[in-house]
């Protein structure tokens, strides 16, 4: 019993090539972004990780608005005078209550998806800022 004659079979064989061809077209091009994503041109800088994150921008943007001003009794940043009364621990206890939170300072500035990194950070700019000749813990 004979189904298909000689013209399925020719059909079948383009209809195959047809797929192959597009496959190969789409699996280079594919190569072809990659190679061109990979080489954009711009040199990369290993010494600093991808992820770097602006202690200053990052201040700015969080925790500003308080420490600026000194609302709610915040120590100010660039005031070394409002921050005589805090652990001589400095940074590792300012890291710690800017992520839990201390007295009137909700744990990250209110803003509870905010990642550690970024924290950390603000955290560190506001010391150095605040004391430029100190020694990091």
């Amino acid at each position: 019993m004979r189904i298909v004659g000689d013209m399925g079979r020719h059909q079948h064989s383009a209809y195959r090539g047809d797929i192959m061809k597009q496959t190969v077209f789409l699996l280079a091009a594919g190569l072809a972004l990659g190679a061109c994503a990979a080489h954009s041109g711009e040199p990369k800088d290993d010494a600093a990780p991808a992820t770097a994150i602006d202690g200053e921008q990052a201040y700015a943007e969080h925790c500003a608005g308080c420490h600026e001003t000194g609302m709610l009794g915040a120590p100010r940043e660039g005031e070394p005078q409002d921050w005589e009364d805090r652990s001589s621990l400095w940074q590792a206890v300012l890291m710690d209550h800017a992520k839990t939170g201390y007295f009137d300072m909700p744990a990250r500035g209110g803003k509870t998806e905010l990642p550690d990194e970024v924290v950390n950070a603000a955290s560190e700019y506001m010391i150095e800022a605040t004391f430029p000749d100190r020694l990091k813990d």
